[in-house]
């Protein structure tokens, strides 16, 4: 009953559009502009607002962390822990990719992912996250030839966001990398977060597959 408990609250607490809400508070509606996806990315580029990229960041990155750490402190209630904390991470990222409030249409849940292994592994995670924006930046330089960076500290900020959420090989490449990383300092946190993981890497292979095919085609 509790790991069933567990996976329901947490399915829950990952249904909340945490960006849907910010953007519409803009204003804005996620389903109607940029990738059309509900997530902190995608709250950037409707409102091109930090403090809006920073809300829905800490929403969806909070519900992550805090379905892990809630499973932790009760973790004297008598059920396996390491299960326990598998479903968690599952259910949060199964409920923010496909929500009950938003008819199942969500997120990709990278950013509640992030929250998961925050709390798992937080020295890994700052170390895989560093990987990430490296070779991220570093495919946008490959394949661009250089990224211009001008104006104020704000407009550069923009700018170099827009090529870490826009650059999808870069990313991916920078995923895989952070996690094979995670994994080498702490193998149980990928353990738990695998399934989580494979959700998470389900919802990102058509907006990957969309990317390399206009790519194909600017090539052609």
């Amino acid at each position: 009953m509790y790991l069933i408990l567990i996976s329901l609250i947490s399915y829950l607490l990952g249904s909340v559009p945490f960006s849907y809400f910010v953007a519409r508070a803009y204003g804005k509606n996620l389903y109607e502009i940029g990738s059309k996806n509900i997530g902190t990315a995608n709250v950037f580029r409707a409102t091109k607002k930090i403090e809006a990229l920073l809300m829905a960041l800490m929403g969806d990155v909070g519900k992550g962390a805090l379905a892990i750490i809630l499973v932790q402190k009760f973790a004297y209630l008598g059920y396996n822990l390491l299960y326990a904390q598998f479903l968690a991470a599952f259910f949060i990222v199964l409920g923010h990719n496909w929500p009950i409030f938003l008819k199942f249409k969500g997120g990709r849940g990278l950013a509640s992912l992030a929250g998961i292994l925050l709390v798992l592994e937080w020295k890994g995670f700052l170390y895989g996250f560093v990987i990430l924006v490296l070779l991220t930046i570093l495919v946008e330089i490959i394949l661009k030839k250089g990224i211009k960076l001008e104006g104020s500290f704000n407009q550069k900020f923009k700018k170099l966001f827009s090529v870490l959420i826009s650059q999808i090989v870069g990313r991916i490449v920078g995923i895989i990398s952070g996690l094979t990383f995670i994994f080498m300092l702490n193998p149980e946190a990928i353990k738990i977060s695998c399934g989580a993981i494979v959700l998470t890497g389900f919802k990102h292979t058509k907006r990957t597959k969309e990317f390399l095919e206009k790519e194909n085609g600017k090539n052609k």
